[in-house]
């Protein structure tokens, strides 16, 4: 008999007082009617109920119980045991949870995106990210000491500006657009060691250690006449010196040489400036083959991209790049500041059209920005009006530093930006599955129940998520990108938890104590186990040997104990103080026919899954391609990236490398010294260049590029200067030989430094190592120190290639760095212990992960299954059950690679995750319905009642998990999708395993005669789960006493 408020005695009830008033009117508008009647009433009925409560609450008497919680819950669990104490003070005990959840997300960086005026340092945020690029590579990876190697004289903090010129017409060699990249330059590094830098009278640094560019290029042109001059007549001043004296005569004469030929530089050379227009040309023209196609090293600077028919080129150079290295005394969001506020303060800036010769603006010409973009609302009216031009150029900065920064600053952002997203789709499954609409219909329909569970069961899981990324703030955990998966993996899974509880808890009789403490008892075992077995999957993680995957895997682990706890204390004091009154329902039809078809064909859905699985582990597992690209790891939305995306393609670049080569590149022209051939390291190092040059979608660069550029010329400019080398005393003739040439322009007109030292008698130049050492010296004079030392060392000891790939797949990438190693061997320079080292830098740290995540992922998988077999194989002392209950969850795993060859996914640094994800999700599905049959004793009909009764379970905790994980698709970044995709499909083919395969497996030892699990007496005397209503023992005494033997 119906207790006189049920649910539906009231229906009756309000259908009786208000009968439809239109006898006439059709049966179905008289349903709607008393459907409407019966909402209203409800709705009225739990809103007025919640209006008591809330103003029945008592503030003071709330905290006084918080205060006093401690000692009593002591007193309750020694009286009553851990269920009990844990549900004797409910209001007390959400409360401070709640309070302890406030400190968290003080911590969890949600401050830092939406509450911004309760943040205590807003520059800094409260999540330490790491998106530096070693912390893909393992402690005591090569790769990584490589980089160390180099990072010991260079800087490995490079950004690129990206220039794109949109007029058809305009050229990037053109003056006037060298000029504005020029004046970006010198804004952003205006200290060059050549020339004075103060301001207000006082030395100025700035943080830039070099630019490369074109249009440094052409100023170390422009400006080189007056430095070799100076370093011409200093060294031979120096060689007019005996052995060992340092200062001399000969050194005094040239001091004060240098000092009056100073005072004619003008005349002879011009500044650190672009040069005139047939100069930029004929310097230019010099970096193309004989056969018209360009240097590796203009190719790295620019490119002819567009503007030819189909929209190939033509021939005019239409982007460049400004290669920018920066110092690491500055953090790299400083940096990223300043110079992205030049540039959009420049590209507004408005600067004459052009200039004339002698550097004066044209007014015929007018004034210019660089595009429409930059414009004002001003500067657009008068463009319109024809006032204003554009120079139709952009520039974007991106490169390693922009992108790592982008990276790290982003990522929870991006957490933040989805992860409310995922709590609305989550709390809408959880009402729309339980405010009964599923299984009544709007008949039926109790949106108040709806409400309750959304908050029993979702509350607990957001607070711990926030309690997650708190104690990762709090603790300043260094995590990585990877960590923004974290957030909706936990709220999905974590809502489960407390919906096992529930539903239950609905199922049980008696009073709200006894109902509680039989669910807990029951349920809460399952609950335990799926928590620990998904922390199972996850640890796993942790044994791979690369901080991103660790990350995840540290983070997820932890957030599962956390989740756990705050579930088994919340939702059973939530459910108490909401009185939850859930009705039964039975269940839905197509379950029913469901487990039919693995009750009846047990056989046949083993075979199918089988033979699903022996096409994932043959065809699918030689299809799937292992690919790792960085830049899918970087929020796609950001300009950096695209601009990136573009570089790549149109340079073929992005994966800058390095070669370091150990030998000396210079010399002392005071002595002889038999072991001393710097030039020969340098023909050497050209071979190697030229070699790298020959690999497919590779551009190598080295100091022999800037020697081969005959726009530095040889040739000195020097009034009076012959007369000064002949009078020199102690000076060899080679080297008065090898200067009387460098005077003779008529001679060196036409040659390079490189043409002189390597092809020295075509130019009468004697081909002694003395002479050499004296003409390398008077080059590396004739350079800014810090275009010099982008290729070599202070010491001029060790020196680097340069060497640039697009990002191409990580197969190619490995066939290209595998070729560029073995030309590195054949360095073998002049003296013992010259050498060149193998590549480093990005492709060959894409390679090493690659080779790592194959590894590590049946490292992580195995572990994950070896270890949740032994933990269900303790708890409920059977292996064979174990493995029965964990063959679902293999089976899901084994067909990832059936699911990945199909939907075109390679095995990245993300996707590799995905099994031991699966081992820690899927488990679950297997856990509840074995633990079902067990305390059901066994038996085909066993089977099928946990199957069907579990069932809607199942089915419940597969949507709200998806709907959680599906908002990760917000997540711009390319890699997290087809992870995600996978995730998902698996999922469900994890529930459907659960709910068809694992019957089938038990059914097939059933009908075999084997039985799964024993008879109710076994049972009983195993689980303690004998009788529904005698309990003497739960779950949590069990896990807390250790004197309570088999309480499950």
């Amino acid at each position: 008999m119906k207790p006189p408020n049920s649910p539906c005695v009231r229906g009756v009830e309000v259908s009786q007082e208000q009968p439809s008033k239109n006898p006439a009117e059709s049966g179905a508008s008289s349903r709607i009617k008393e459907m409407r009647a019966i909402g209203s009433k409800r709705l009225q009925s739990g809103a007025v109920d919640l209006t008591a409560r809330v103003k029945e609450f008592n503030t003071k008497e709330a905290i006084d119980a918080v205060l006093d919680a401690p000692v009593r819950l002591k007193r309750e669990w020694q009286k009553h045991g851990a269920i009990g104490a844990i549900t004797r003070f409910p209001l007390a005990t959400v409360v401070l949870f709640l309070l302890m959840t406030l400190f968290f997300v003080s911590h969890s960086g949600f401050y830092d995106r939406y509450l911004t005026q309760f943040d205590d340092d807003p520059n800094e945020t409260d999540l330490n990210v790491n998106g530096d690029l070693e912390v893909y590579l393992p402690d005591g990876s090569n790769v990584g000491k490589l980089l160390n190697l180099v990072e010991e004289d260079w800087t490995t903090n490079v950004m690129v500006v990206y220039i794109e010129l949109g007029d058809p017409s305009r050229n990037i060699t053109d003056q006037r657009i060298l000029q504005e990249i020029s004046y970006i330059e010198n804004q952003l590094n205006p200290c060059i060691s050549a020339f004075e830098c103060t301001v207000n009278g006082a030395a100025e640094n700035d943080t830039v250690i070099y630019i490369l560019s074109l249009s440094t290029v052409l100023k170390e042109v422009n400006s080189s006449a007056p430095r070799i001059r100076e370093a011409f007549i200093t060294e031979l001043g120096q060689l007019g010196c005996g052995l060992g004296q340092d200062d001399c005569l000969s050194a005094n004469a040239a001091s004060e040489l240098n000092d009056a030929l100073a005072l004619t530089d003008e005349q002879f050379g011009g500044g650190y400036e672009i040069p005139s227009q047939t100069t930029i040309n004929l310097v230019i023209g010099e970096m193309y083959e004989e056969n018209g196609e360009a240097t590796p090293g203009l190719d790295k600077l620019a490119r002819d991209i567009s503007g030819g028919k189909e929209g190939g080129s033509d021939g005019i150079l239409d982007r460049a790049i400004m290669a920018v290295a920066v110092s690491d005394d500055i953090s790299s969001k400083e940096v990223i500041r300043s110079t992205n506020e030049n540039i959009t303060r420049i590209s507004s800036l408005e600067r004459p059209c052009l200039f004339t010769a002698d550097g004066s603006p044209d007014p015929a010409e007018g004034m210019c920005v660089w595009n429409t973009g930059a414009m004002t609302v001003e500067q657009k009216e008068r463009y319109e009006r024809g006032e204003l031009k554009i120079l139709d150029m952009t520039m974007t900065l991106t490169g390693p530093v922009p992108i790592t920064n982008a990276v790290t600053e982003r990522t929870f952002d991006m957490f933040w930006d989805i992860f409310p997203l995922a709590v609305v789709w989550v709390a809408l499954g959880l009402f729309v599955f339980h405010c009964d609409i599923l299984q009544t219909g709007l008949t039926g329909f109790r949106p108040i129940q709806g409400l309750k569970v959304v908050t029993i069961a979702g509350l607990p899981t957001l607070c711990a998520v926030f309690w997650t990324l708190g104690i990762i703030g709090w603790s300043n955990y260094e995590v990585t990108m990877t960590v923004i998966i974290v957030g909706p993996i936990l709220l999905a899974l974590g809502v489960s938890y407390g919906l096992h509880i529930t539903n239950r808890y609905a199922e049980e009789d008696g009073t709200k104590a006894e109902k509680m403490r039989g669910a807990l008892s029951s349920t809460g075992k399952a609950v335990f186990l799926s928590a620990v077995t998904t922390i199972i999957g996850f640890v796993s993680l942790v044994f791979t040997p690369m901080a991103p995957i660790q990350t995840v895997g540290i983070a997820l682990s932890g957030g599962i104990v956390v989740v756990y706890v705050l579930t088994m204390f919340m939702v059973p004091n939530l459910t108490l103080l909401l009185d939850l009154r859930k009705p039964k329902h039975p269940p839905l039809k197509p379950f029913e026919l469901l487990v039919e078809v693995p009750v009846k064909y047990n056989r046949g859905v083993i075979g199918v899954f089988l033979l699903l699985i022996l096409v994932s582990a043959t065809y699918g597992q030689a299809n799937v391609n292992e690919n790792i690209d960085m830049l899918k790891m970087a929020p796609y939305d950001e300009p950096s990236v695209q601009s990136m995306v573009n570089f790549s393609r149109e340079f073929n670049s992005g994966q800058l490398g390095m070669v370091l080569v150990q030998a000396n590149l210079t010399g002392d022209t005071s002595i002889e010294v038999s072991q001393q051939d710097p030039a020969e390291n340098l023909r050497q190092i050209d071979t190697l260049e030229g070699l790298m040059n020959d690999v497919d979608d590779t551009t190598a660069v080295s100091i022999v590029f800037l020697m081969k550029s005959s726009g530095i010329a040889p040739t000195v400019e020097c009034v009076g200067c012959s007369e000064f080398v002949q009078n020199l005393p102690f000076l060899t003739q080679d080297v008065k030989d090898t200067a009387s040439i460098l005077l003779d322009s008529s001679v060196t007109q036409d040659a390079s430094f490189w043409d002189l030292l390597t092809t020295p008698d075509a130019y009468g130049l004697p081909a002694s190592r003395q002479s050499e050492v004296f003409l390398l010296n008077v080059f590396y004079s004739s350079i800014t120190d810090e275009t010099r030392e982008i290729f070599i060392s202070e010491d001029f000891d060790r020196s680097l290639i340069l060497v640039d790939m697009p990002y191409l797949p990580v197969a190619d990438t490995s066939s290209n760095v595998a070729t560029i190693n073995d030309h590195t061997k054949t360095f073998t320079g002049t003296e013992p212990g010259n050498y060149a080292t193998e590549l480093t830098g990005v492709a060959p740290t894409t390679i090493e992960v690659n080779k790592l995540i194959v590894g590590s992922q049946w490292t992580s998988l195995g572990f994950a299954v070896i270890l949740t077999l032994i933990t269900l194989a303790i708890v409920f002392k059977d292996i064979k059950y174990s493995i029965w209950t964990t063959s679902p969850v293999i089976a899901t795993v084994a067909l990832q690679w059936l699911v990945m060859w199909r939907m075109g996914v390679d095995l990245s640094l993300v996707t590799v995750m995905i099994g031991s994800i699966l081992v820690g999700v899927g488990v679950d599905f297997s856990i509840h319905i074995s633990n079902r049959i067990r305390e059901l004793g066994g038996g085909i009909e066993a089977i099928r009642t946990a199957a069907i009764g579990t069932g809607m379970s199942l089915l419940e905790a597969a949507v709200v998990t998806s709907l959680g994980m599906v908002t990760a698709y917000g997540i711009p970044i390319e890699a997290i999708r087809p992870f995600i995709t996978v995730i998902l499909i698996l999922l469900w083919v994890a529930a459907a395993s659960a709910l068809i395969l694992l019957p089938a497996i038990f059914v097939t030892l059933e009908k075999a005669g084997l039985g799964a699990v024993g008879g109710r007496t076994s049972m009983a005397k195993r689980l303690g789960l004998g009788q529904a209503k005698v309990l003497d023992v739960d779950v949590l005494d069990a896990a807390l006493v250790d004197d309570v033997i088999d309480a499950w």
